[in-house]
């Protein structure tokens, strides 16, 4: 699951544990609550299209808002709820729950995690966002394609009833794109660190120099970190880089590793549980995510719970949520030789004090404040009439 999907499921299992809230739940296939004990009603549609590349999920995207179109107008004729909650502010959820709450004069809430804006070596500033996305080597269709979604995303937003932004950063890049302020209240992320704390480092020691957790897409800034790793391993020949996840630059990926001649310094791995990513990140020395856009950044929160210490580019939205920390190193967009500098002197450094540091850090980061926080939010909006 990616940040989007655990704020989900953590802030929905403290909903349905208090005695005066009733929720339904539809989602894509597959179910992300399948295997959870969170007590609520649960329809899971698939998509009836499944194609190659970006066009292909896109028509994905088109297949499934229908069929759920139609789900959902039963299931809300049925159960007559007072709110509708919009998880995640991707196209396909926001106009769904968008036309849902028109058809049946309800209220909407929408969790927006991140206005995708790419930042780039000469800022965001100035810079169309069209042009960020070809500066970050998109293709033209793509580029405009992404493009043209963020200004169908907007209008969405601002007819929403109320916003939940994630962090300050994310909720100015709203005001600044014409959400009105009054619409919009700050919540936060959070992780559950009682489950991180109970899982063990897989293996012996740290075996794995760098580690990277995230969606591979240029956007998330994996061919920087090949880049950065290459000079790494100049200096150091047996420096190990675990890459977690998945995405459709993969096979970009894997073809850049090839070329670069790091097969033997860069391990791949696709999708994993959370125990499995834990286990992971308590056995590598050192958190790189060089992102060029997050909302919060639960990637890094979960490094830091692990232990690690982080290297990321320095973002509006990373230097809010970690940039009081002491084991957190924010380095210039773009500059990959600053990144490289970092890294060699983290890994070169005694990281036992770094570790302290990052686990205190990450300990006041609870779901429980998080999710009570959405749920006045959502009543409040809940009260008032259409």
């Amino acid at each position: 699951m990616g940040g989007a999907e655990k704020r989900f499921v953590e802030t929905l299992r403290i909903f349905c544990k208090q005695h005066n809230v009733e929720v339904t739940v539809l989602e894509s296939a597959p179910s992300l609550l399948k295997k959870t004990e969170i007590a609520c009603k649960k329809h899971s549609l698939s998509s009836s299209f499944h194609g190659i590349g970006w066009l292909g999920v896109y028509l994905e995207w088109v297949s499934w808002s229908i069929k759920a179109f139609f789900k959902s107008v039963l299931t809300i004729s049925n159960r007559k709820p007072n709110v509708i909650l919009i998880p995640n502010n991707t196209l396909p959820n926001l106009a769904l729950g968008y036309v849902a709450g028109l058809i049946f004069r309800r209220p909407t809430c929408v969790v927006v995690h991140h206005v995708d804006i790419p930042f780039t070596k000469t800022g965001a500033k100035g810079n169309s966002l069209y042009a960020s996305y070809r500066q970050i080597n998109y293709g033209k269709t793509v580029s405009l394609v992404k493009t043209l979604v963020f200004y169908i995303t907007i209008p969405l937003l601002k007819k929403a009833r109320t916003i939940i932004a994630v962090s300050n950063f994310t909720a100015k890049t709203l005001q600044y794109n014409g959400v009105s302020q009054s619409k919009i209240s700050i919540s936060g992320n959070a992780i559950d660190l009682n489950f991180i704390n109970k899982v063990k480092p897989q293996g012996d020691g740290r075996p794995f120099d760098g580690v990277f957790v995230g969606r591979i897409a240029k956007e998330k800034g994996v061919f920087d970190l090949l880049n950065v790793w290459n000079k790494v391993v100049e200096c150091n020949k047996n420096a190990k880089l675990l890459i977690i996840g998945s995405g459709l630059e993969l096979a970009s990926l894997k073809q850049k590793v090839i070329a670069t001649n790091l097969e033997s310094n860069v391990l791949i791995r696709k999708s994993c549980s959370d125990k499995e990513l834990y286990s992971l990140l308590k056995a590598s020395k050192l958190f790189i995510f060089p992102s060029l856009f997050e909302g919060w950044g639960i990637a890094v929160a979960e490094a830091l719970a692990c232990g690690l210490p982080v290297i990321t580019y320095d973002i509006p939205a990373l230097r809010e949520t970690f940039g009081r920390c002491k084991s957190v190193f924010l380095v210039p967009v773009g500059d990959t030789a600053g990144m490289i500098r970092v890294t060699l002197k983290v890994l070169d450094s005694e990281n036992e004090k770094l570790y302290k540091v990052s686990t205190n850090y990450a300990k006041s980061l609870k779901w429980r404040k998080v999710a009570l926080t959405d749920l006045k939010i959502i009543e409040r909006a809940a009260a008032q009439n259409f």
